[in-house]
Formats: C-alpha cells, structure tokens, sequence
C-alpha cells in the first residue's frame, strides 16, 4: 500500500510525490533557461527605448551569463547545507520578483541590475533542480527522469528565441519579463507543497568561506574573459589579466580545498574518471552548441534575410527530435550505460557537424535540415545520461554541488563556445574578404572612396557579412552604389559561410575526440548512497585511489 505523506492531500503518495518534484523542477528549469536567450532578440528594441549603448546591450545578455555560470557552486553548496528545497524557493522567488522589476524597467541601469540578480537566482534554480531530483528519484529511475529533465532544458533553449521574437513583433519588450511571472508563482507553489526537504546529512557538508569566495572568483574571472575576449581580442590587456586571475584563484582554491577538512567541492570527485569525462563532455557539447547557434543564428538572418523568428523556428527540428529523444534515451541509461549513450550521442553530433557544410548563400533551408535532424538525435543521448553519470558518480548527498560543477562547466563551455569559435571565424571572414580581388578592386577605385569606411567595416566584422550593407539604417545612402552593394554582399557571404565552415570542422574534430575519451573514462557504477568512511575503509580503495571508478 503507497505511504502517505503527513499531513499531505490524499492524492499525494510516496510513489508519486517524486513526480511532482519534478514537475516543479521543470517549471522553474524552463524559466530560468528560456531567460537566458529570450531577451537577445529584443536587444534593438531595449536599445531604442531605454537609449542603451552598444556596450549597455551586450551587458544585458552577458549579466545574466556572468553571474549563472560563477555562482552555481556556491549555489550547490547551499543547499546541501542549509536545505535545498529551501534554497530553490528562495532562488524561485528572486527570479519572480527580478522579473517583474526588469518589465517596468524604465532606464538600463534598473534592467542591467535586475538581470545580474536573475543570474543569480538562476544559479540556484539550475543545480538544486538537479539535486532535488537526485534526492526523489532512485539511481534506477533517475535516467528517465533526467531524460524528461533535459527535453524541457533543450525546448527552452530554443524557444526562447522563438518566444521573443513573436513578443517583440506583436507586442512590447516588457512581455519578455512578464511571461515569467506566472511561470514562476506556479513553480513556487508546487515546491511549496510537494517537494521535500533534503540535505547533506554525511556529516561532511562544506563550510569553508575561502573555498566558496576562490571558486566563485575563478570562475567569474574566466566568464568575464571569455565574454569579453570576443569584442576586445584575446591579446588585450584586460582579457588576459581577467584569464590569469582566474588561474590564480583556480590554483589558490585548489590549495584551500585539499587542506580544508570540510570543502565546498571536494577534489576527490575529480578522481573519478565518471565525473571527470562526464564534464568533460558537458563542456564539449556546450561548446558546440553556442558555436553552432552563433553562427547559424547569423547565417539564416544575414545570409539568407530569415526574420528572428523565421531564424529561430529554422531550429525545430533539431529541437523537436530532441524532445522527443531525451525521454527515451533517459529510460535507456539503466540498459545500455551511460557510457555507451553519451560517446554513440557525441559520435553522431560530431557527424552532424559535417552535414552542416551543405550550407552556402544560395543554399536552401532542406540543404541544412539533414543537419539539425541528426544533430537533434545526437544530442538526445547526451544530456540525460551525462547529468544522470555526474549524479551517480557521487554519494547522493553531494548532489547538490556536484550538478552545480556540471552546470559551470557547461555555462563556461558556453561562453568558451562564443569566444573561440567566433574569433575562428571571425578571423576566417577577414582573411577571405580582404582576399577578394573584388574588394581589393574596390578599395582602389577612385569612384568609390565614398564607401572606403563602409567596405572596411564590413571586412572587420562577421556580423555585418551578407545582406547587412542593404541595411539603410546601418548604411545610409549605399543605394547610390548598388555596383558595390552588390559585390559586397555576395563576397562576404560567401567569406562568411568560409568562417562558419571552419568552425563546424573544429568542433565535429573535437567532439569525435571527446566522443571516444568519453566511452573510456566513464563507468556505469552508481556510487555509495553515503560516503563512506575513509578510516573504515583501506587505503587502497579509498576514494581516489585503486577503486575511483
């Protein structure tokens, strides 16, 4: 017979509580990620508005970024202290409340500020999502609810987009905010009654401050760079003190947590070749999927005209496969390993990656839907067994900051992504346009002196490749030269198709690498439920040692 929680509706049971855990893990999931993208598309508008400047509109985007990806951990580690359904409340509530400051936001310092806290908030949400569903679930059931765990990350990954795209074109920016309201009160209300309250009752939980501020400041340092590397180049003065701050701080943390007795993240978990290659492997596909999504993002609107929201919807397949993948492959984790799912899942994305060299500017939309089908594929057997490996490859209540190193894995996988891969190409589409006998016949033109600035400024810049010089707001007065037009549209679109290209081959290279690295490292064993006693245990099968996994 199903127990009965205390005082509980009659309807709720053991047997099915865990389902409302997750439902209300999903709720808040999808709010915090659809956050994370559903504002870029209403950048030009906030700018019109709110009068913002060029470096006000990418802080507005990199705020959130920054702040989710440096404070998961600390986030992790507060709920394994102090309660995580407690913690997931606080940080539900934040958003909730951040949301509804930023959609009367009536100048761009008062937005700014309120996504900086969204981040925040966000980086609660996301780990202690994972750790109160590690806390409901069994080892064995835990593949499958990850699965349905995933698909809602993936749909709001690409709906956001989508999302605003179709707010800003029907209604106001405001109501990118505002959607989260009611999103949030339910996700609030849900966790309010059914989820139950978890710890780390180990007798280990973390308490050292030095550990918490190191990590913290490691891994914001290393985002700012990274954000930053992109506009201000890898060899400027700020970017790379911001990169070896965070080797410094990264070091120093490493020396405060293996002489703390009690540490925020212990370094043990490293020693376990599961945990390691499954973040291994987060960082990998993350890296992918923000390059894939930059640059596609740009190819469908300046190469081919595609509105926002024609350029978000072109991701449905890949996203509705998806959806329709993670479950299953969640339910498979218990048949097939972890192991095997996450290196075949990495194998086909990888290929994928290669199906995408169909594009070209005169490319049609079915050239590249082989592409995102099979990418979609791919990565439905990644993101649930790979959760579902970092989870089970530690004692269970350690939860909470092990999702919470895998998800700053994946955001500065991210943001390494954008950086990289977008300065691969970047670096790609000046080579190839500067190149061009067509440009260069241009610049000497006496004729065309006029445009000189405009050509160079387009030659400097990947994001103004393609039918962006048709833009009579950006370049006033280019219809007297519709020769140059012409020349200039059709070469930096094949110059940016070159840059795109490249970057795709890099990224299919280094997942196939990863793939196999993956299949080595990870093992299929659950770890303890609790973690076991070092003075009980010998030495040689002590965590870490002769029986990490």
């Amino acid at each position: 017979m199903a127990t009965r929680f205390p005082g509980a509706r009659p309807r709720m049971t053991e047997g099915n509580a865990k389902w409302f855990t997750l439902a209300a893990a999903c709720f808040a999931l999808f709010m915090a990620i659809l956050d994370n993208l559903v504002v870029n598309v209403a950048l030009p508008t906030i700018r019109n508005e709110l009068s913002a400047s060029t470096t006000q509109l990418q802080w507005i985007f990199s705020a959130y970024t920054l702040l989710f990806a440096s404070l998961q951990i600390t986030g992790g580690g507060l709920g394994d202290r102090f309660g995580r359904k407690r913690w997931f409340l606080i940080g539900i509530a934040f958003f909730t409340i951040t949301s509804l400051v930023a959609a009367f936001a009536n100048n761009i310092e008062t937005l700014l500020i309120a996504r900086a806290i969204q981040g925040a908030s966000a980086a609660l949400i996301m780990p202690l999502s994972l750790s109160l569903i590690s806390a409901a679930f069994p080892p064995e059931e835990r593949g499958k609810a990850l699965g349905i765990w995933s698909a809602v990350s993936v749909s709001g990954l690409a709906f956001g987009p989508i999302i605003g795209g179709v707010i800003v074109q029907y209604s106001s920016w405001n109501w990118i905010f505002l959607i989260n309201v009611p999103i949030g009160i339910a996700a609030f209300l849900v966790t309010l009654a059914v989820v139950r309250e978890s710890r780390d009752e180990s007798g280990t939980v973390a308490t050292d401050i030095p550990g918490t501020a190191l990590v913290t400041m490691a891994i914001g340092t290393l985002t700012y760079g990274l954000i930053e590397a992109g506009n201000r180049g890898w060899t400027d003065g700020l970017i790379v003190t911001s990169l070896a701050a965070s080797v410094v701080f990264l070091a120093a943390f490493i020396v405060v947590e293996s002489r703390t007795e009690r540490p925020m993240v212990p370094l043990r978990f490293f020693r376990s070749r599961t945990f390691t290659g499954a973040n291994l492997a987060a960082f990998a596909i993350s890296f992918m999927i923000s390059g894939i999504a930059f640059s596609f993002t740009l190819y469908l609107q300046n190469v081919h005209g595609y509105s926002p929201i024609r350029a978000g919807m072109a991701m449905l397949p890949m996203v509705l496969t998806m959806m329709v993948g993670a479950p299953i492959s969640g339910s498979m984790v218990n048949r097939f390993g972890s192991s095997r799912l996450i290196a075949g899942g990495m194998s086909v994305v990888g290929l994928s990656t290669f199906l995408f060299l169909r594009s070209s500017p005169d490319a049609s939309y079915l050239d590249i839907v082989p592409g995102y089908v099979v990418m979609g594929l791919g990565m439905s057997f990644i993101f649930a067994p790979m959760t579902t490996a970092v989870l089970n490859s530690v004692e269970s209540a350690k939860s909470g900051v092990a999702s919470a190193v895998n998800g700053a894995v994946r955001e500065i996988g991210t943001a390494f992504g954008i950086a990289l891969l977008g300065t691969l190409m970047n670096r790609t589409y000046q080579a190839r346009f500067n190149d061009s006998g067509e440009v260069q016949a241009l610049r000497v033109d006496p004729a065309f002196a006029p445009v000189r600035p405009v050509i160079d400024a387009i030659g400097d810049e990947i994001s103004l490749g393609g039918r962006t010089i048709e833009n009579a707001v950006l370049f006033p007065g280019m219809d007297a030269f519709p020769n140059v037009v012409s020349v200039i549209r059709s070469v930096s679109s094949d110059a940016f198709v070159a840059g795109m290209h490249f970057s795709l081959i890099i990224s299919g290279i280094a997942l196939l690498v990863v793939a196999g690295l993956s299949y080595v490292l990870i093992n299929d064993r659950v770890a303890a439920r609790t973690e076991p006693d070092p003075a009980t245990i010998p030495a040689n099968l002590a965590p870490g040692r002769g029986g990490a996994d």
